[in-house]
């Protein structure tokens, strides 16, 4: 998981200094802070952060201000951002920019982490469909090898779980909530259905096919006594057969 790149633009930082410490020692984010608009727009003319943190009061540009020129620079590659008001109009002037993140400043230590914290686990839990779609397609192709069947409803599912894990090895740490959740918000059904409905797709091909074929095919030792894999096994195996084949629709 890359780190995520997070710019603050607050007048005072020093409420909230252990804030900023402990997100760059994690390891997680790298942090900068600036006190002023104008360096606003300069830094994101360089790199685009992935959340913006901004007093509606600053030098030179306000924060209503900073959100216009950064809509106009940037379009649809407008960062998450986290507003700082002490006015209500100020709030009011966020919410029509379309920033739903609002705290009260003086910044508080505690709800700065928690909102920092919820977007990144936002961003964290994301999927872009588009980039791992070529790596759905090359799931397909590996699970019609195995002999499972397209009709089963978890043939998708299982496809995109592997390609999600392909795109992100880390997900299988989180398996229900990087993996289950958004292939079922994608497809208008729930988490527990997406894993019922692959491990149905799996057992169903296992019984067609053997056990012993599917380890095979992924180059595993056969064991007569090996049991079916779980789902998690089934979508880490595909996941790395697909790295190994490393194919040219996977690389776009």
């Amino acid at each position: 998981m890359r780190k995520r790149y997070i710019l603050f633009a607050i007048r005072d930082c020093r409420a909230v200094q252990g804030v900023l410490c402990d997100l760059e020692t994690s390891g997680r984010c790298i942090v900068r802070v600036v006190s002023n608009g104008d360096a606003v727009i300069d830094s994101v003319r360089r790199t685009v952060p992935d959340v913006l943190v901004v007093d509606s009061v600053l030098p030179h540009l306000d924060g209503l201000g900073v959100i216009d020129r950064l809509h106009t620079l940037l379009g649809e590659r407008m960062p998450r951002v986290i507003g700082g008001v002490m006015m209500p109009f100020a709030a009011e002037g966020f919410r029509r920019r379309g920033v739903q993140r609002l705290l009260r400043v003086p910044w508080e230590a505690e709800p700065l982490r928690e909102a920092v914290e919820a977007v990144l686990h936002e961003l964290d839990t994301q999927v872009d469909w588009a980039r791992v779609g070529a790596g759905s397609a090359s799931a397909e192709r590996l699970l019609e090898q195995i002999g499972m069947k397209r009709t089963l409803r978890g043939f998708s599912y299982l496809s995109w779980a592997a390609a999600l894990v392909w795109d992100d090895e880390t997900r299988l740490c989180a398996i229900g909530e990087r993996l289950y959740q958004p292939i079922a918000a994608r497809y208008d059904t729930t988490p527990q259905s997406v894993e019922r409905l692959i491990r149905h797709a799996l057992e169903s091909t296992m019984d067609a096919v053997g056990a012993h074929n599917v380890y095979g095919f992924f180059g595993n030792t056969i064991d007569p006594t090996r049991g079916k894999p779980t789902n998690a096994q089934m979508i880490g195996m595909l996941a790395q057969r697909m790295r190994v084949l490393r194919e040219p629709a996977m690389q776009a």
